[in-house]
């Protein structure tokens, strides 16, 4: 039968088809008849093979397909429908692979139908998932693909198949990474590619570790190099381990571990043992380079040996990179543009400022492929988008602005100056088309330590022209690439969430920097915006300050930063515990008004009484409060004493949250969990709570009802949080709150939405959180500004529970009569300064808590209530009054 059939197709449907391909009509009603009877035979249909005969291309052909699977469709011939769809896409792959993983994919859904299931057909419908999508470089794609054929029994030996290409994608898909620059998530694939590689695979294990050492090279970090070192001196082992060695391997492998133990010195000396170990490899390099006739691998190996020797002899740094750039005079590549960055570093370093900038431009000519380039040449966006190497044009215009900077410390010039800044605003466009590109977070963080870099040198040159214009765009430019994160949001609607999002934090696409003629002040309204960032190499960081006020406008630098690092990281540990003797007071006394008369300039201190001061943090900055910083020494009197201080992330910041919509349903939301599972109770904790709830409707939860969940679901609906738990903003794995049953992750929290104008965390130091290089510093409180809070009071260290009690209770208090949430804050630190003595009155007690976010006034249900209540109550005696005098005169 099968046979007959076979012929029979073969013969009457080639004529059908050739005679008259307009008659399909009566073709497919001739194919429905033969797909029933051969489906009887439940093995590739006589019919799919006289259509797979037919001498046009199966791509040709696919409507003759399609007819046929919809028969089996019907039908509910899921087996015959699934083998046939596989047995097409493996036809139709190389004509278009789009179309193979189309019916490979019907496959899979086909024999995930069917029962039983033929678990050989789905296993290899699976590795061809990896083979096509390998096959299109969709590597992501593929090794799902590979990895799903493995969870299956194995058949036709395709497991081997599978664990052989596995690793092989892991290398193409770090590849792509690599190649975009990514080299963070390129280390993690390579990673995966060696770990599933077959240990007598030597070559292949060789060329990962050596790939990972590369792609950690390029992180410039110490901790990063030193990963890089490791894989590179596993390779060469690895690499002696094998009979058929040559020359340019070897110099390959020195010449990586030589320039890595180089970069992994930093500061290279004759007596630095990283120095010791790079000279040793290149010793052993420059040998080999005589026997060397690739000008390709001798431009890379003189390249290195300048980028080691430019710490450590500057002219012998310049003869190698020249020698790089005359070993590849021959060569079409791009490399120069490595090469003349590193001569023109070279020059700036041994103050030849002018050759410096000629070097510089010839870089530039390679990395924008465009000849006759000057300093004053236009560059579009177009033109930066099209750059290969983005990270490393971004320090090609870094060393251009420090060359300038290096000029401003010989001499000041305005010119100079004003080129700085124009090279800053290139940079800051070349920044935003780097963070929309598709990195990972790490990838980012390393471009933000170089836009940081780059807006403090901006400042710098700003700061020797008074342009307070543009020192307040970089200071916020700055903030802005500091706060970024791409968290990605849900997208759904949620009842009583903010109508207009934060964008600040999320998307560099959006950000809008508040331009500096629309800052709005009061009067008695003034404004301290620092920046602070750390060089790459370690050394110490600039800072700069800017003070706004309705008068005064003034850019200043602060001198000493080395000292106030030291000065602040003491002044930290006071803060964290009472005073004990008068000394201990006196020392803090004194410190303390040191820091202040470092951070704020003596004219800009006589500016401050009565004032509403905003404080812009930065850096270590963000890890003091201010409030106790002494500003009269004589008297011992803390800033508190003289004006309202209260925190925010920058004025753009600001002005964006204070735009948010919020309409809470609900006041007060007050959350005690007193017993944890895995953390100690807090039995105090409620009466924290109950505080709110004494001038706010709303509810309380305690114990059992304090889930990690029922935070979730109810967060959005209120005005006022108040969370009285545990916490740690300085967990190295990830910041968290704690709940009854489970703790909150930071990252948790930014995906949780919130209409609250106010909220309060009453737990262990809840702002402070990492200093990452670039970033900032990480916090809690920062996490609830993300999901839409207009205020948060955070605290800077672990809470004393008497004296939290006793200011959150008095906050309460001047909040529900009218103050705003600022003053309401500083009159209950006041009032417990004016009521407590001696060690009661450490800053320890009554610092913690701060204020972050705009403050306005938060009027309760309960004082609604309570002044309509008394007219009421006024009107209602008159009445009583009026009827009883009524009646007496009646009565009369």
């Amino acid at each position: 039968m099968k046979t007959f059939l076979h012929l029979f197709d073969n013969t009457i449907i080639s004529y059908i088809y050739s005679y008259n391909k307009k008659r399909k009509n009566i073709f497919f009603l001739f194919l429905f008849f033969i797909s029933i009877v051969s489906g009887f035979t439940q093995e590739v249909s006589a019919t799919f093979d006289s259509i797979y005969k037919l001498p046009e291309k199966n791509i040709d052909k696919l409507s003759l397909y399609n007819n046929l699977f919809n028969t089996y469709q019907k039908n509910n011939d899921f087996k015959q429908l699934g083998l046939e769809t596989y047995e097409l896409a493996k036809k139709v792959y190389k004509q278009s692979i789009d179309t193979a993983i189309y019916y490979n994919q019907k496959a899979i859904d086909a024999t995930l139908k069917t029962n039983p299931i033929d678990s050989c057909l789905l296993k290899s419908c699976y590795y061809n998932v990896g083979f096509y999508n390998k096959r299109k470089k969709d590597y992501i794609k593929a090794i799902a693909g590979y990895k799903k054929s493995l969870t299956l029994k194995d058949c036709k030996n395709l497991s081997k198949g599978a664990r052989k290409h596995l690793p092989k994608t892991y290398f193409a898909l770090a590849s792509h990474f690599f190649q975009n620059g990514d080299y963070f998530t390129a280390a993690k694939n390579y990673q995966k590619s060696l770990d599933l590689t077959p240990p007598n695979e030597i070559g292949q294990m060789i060329n990962s570790h050596t790939r990972i050492g590369r792609s950690y090279k390029n992180m410039r970090d110490l901790t990063s190099g030193k990963k890089a070192l490791y894989h590179f001196l596993k390779a060469d082992s690895l690499y002696k381990t094998l009979s058929d060695q040559n020359i340019e391997n070897n110099f390959i492998f020195y010449n990586n571990i030589a320039g890595q133990y180089a970069q992994n010195g930093q500061h290279l000396n004759s007596s630095n043992e990283s120095t010791q170990n790079a000279l040793k490899y290149y010793a052993k390099s420059i040998e080999l380079a005589k026997k060397i006739t690739n000008p390709v691998l001798l431009e890379e190996f003189y390249y290195n040996l300048g980028i080691t020797y430019q710490t450590i002899d500057l002219k012998k740094a310049e003869q190698y990179f020249l020698k790089s750039i005359d070993a590849a005079h021959q060569l079409e590549n791009n490399f120069k543009k490595y090469t003349f960055l590193g001569l023109g570093i070279t020059a700036s370093l041994n103050k030849k400022h002018k050759q410096a900038q000629e070097y510089f431009l010839k870089s530039l000519v390679y990395f924008l492929q465009k000849e006759n380039i000057t300093e004053n040449t236009p560059i579009s966006d177009k033109q930066l988008y099209t750059v290969q190497d983005k990270e490393r044009l971004l320090e090609l215009f870094r060393s251009q602005m420090e060359n300038w900077d290096r000029m401003l410390d010989e001499s000041q010039s305005t010119e100079v100056a004003k080129l700085m800044i124009q090279k800053a605003k290139l940079s800051d466009r070349l920044i935003t088309i780097m963070l929309k590109e598709d990195l990972s977070n790490s990838s980012k963080l390393l471009i933000r330590n170089l836009a940081s870099e780059i807006y403090i040198l901006a400042l710098e040159a700003c700061y020797s022209i008074n342009d307070i214009k543009n020192a307040f765009y970089f200071a916020e430019k700055n903030k802005a690439i500091l706060l970024i994160q791409n968290i990605k949001k849900n997208s759904t609607s949620i009842d009583n969430t903010p109508i207009i999002k934060p964008t600040y934090f999320s998307n560099p696409n959006l950000i809008s920097i508040l331009p500096f003629e629309e800052i709005n002040l009061v009067e008695n309204e003034v404004i301290l915006h620092y920046v602070m960032a750390e060089r790459l190499l370690g050394k110490v960081p600039d800072a700069y300050g800017i003070y706004i006020s309705k008068s005064i406008k003034k850019i200043f630098k602060i001198a000493d930063t080395d000292g106030l690092i030291t000065n602040i990281k003491t002044l930290r540990k006071k803060l964290d515990t009472p005073f004990v003797t008068e000394e201990d007071q006196q020392n803090y006394y004194n410190l303390s008004n040191k820091v202040l008369n470092t951070i704020i300039p003596t004219e800009i201190q006589k500016d401050l009484p009565n004032k509403k001061l905003t404080v812009l943090g930065d850096h270590i900055l963000n890890f003091i409060p201010f409030e106790p910083l002494i500003i009269d020494k004589k008297l011992n009197k803390y800033l508190i004493e003289i004006c309202e201080v209260r925190y925010d992330y920058s004025l753009t910041f600001k002005e964006e949250n204070k735009n948010i919509i919020r309409k809470p349903s609900k006041e007060f939301l007050g959350i005690a969990p007193i017993y944890f599972d895995t953390l100690t109770s807090l039995k105090n904790s409620e009466k924290e709570i109950l505080l709110g709830k004494k001038y706010y409707t709303g509810e309380t939860q305690t114990d059992k009802n304090t889930t990690k969940q029922n935070f979730i679901n109810n967060a959005t609906n209120y005005k006022i949080l108040h969370l009285a738990t545990h916490a740690n903003a300085s967990d190295s794995i990830q910041p968290w709150i704690a709940f009854r049953d489970s703790k909150l992750s930071l990252q948790e929290l930014d995906t949780i939405k919130n209409n609250a104008e106010l909220v309060i965390l009453s737990a262990c130091n809840t702002s402070i959180g990492k200093i990452n290089q670039g970033e900032g510093v990480m916090s809690l409180a920062r996490g609830f500004f993300k999901s839409g809070a207009k205020a948060v009071i955070p605290s800077l260290w672990k809470t004393n529970d008497k004296a939290s009690f006793y200011i959150i209770a008095t906050f309460y208090k001047y909040l529900h009569e009218g103050q705003t949430s600022s003053a309401a804050l500083r009159s209950a630190k006041i009032d417990y300064l004016k009521t407590h003595t001696d060690a009661e009155a450490s800053p320890y007690y009554w610092a913690p808590l701060i204020i972050i976010g705009d403050s306005t006034p938060i009027l309760s249900q309960k004082k609604y209530n309570s002044l309509y209540i008394l007219p009421l109550v006024i009107i209602a005696v008159i009445i009583f009054f009026i009827i009883r005098y009524r009646r007496k005169m009646i009565e009369a």
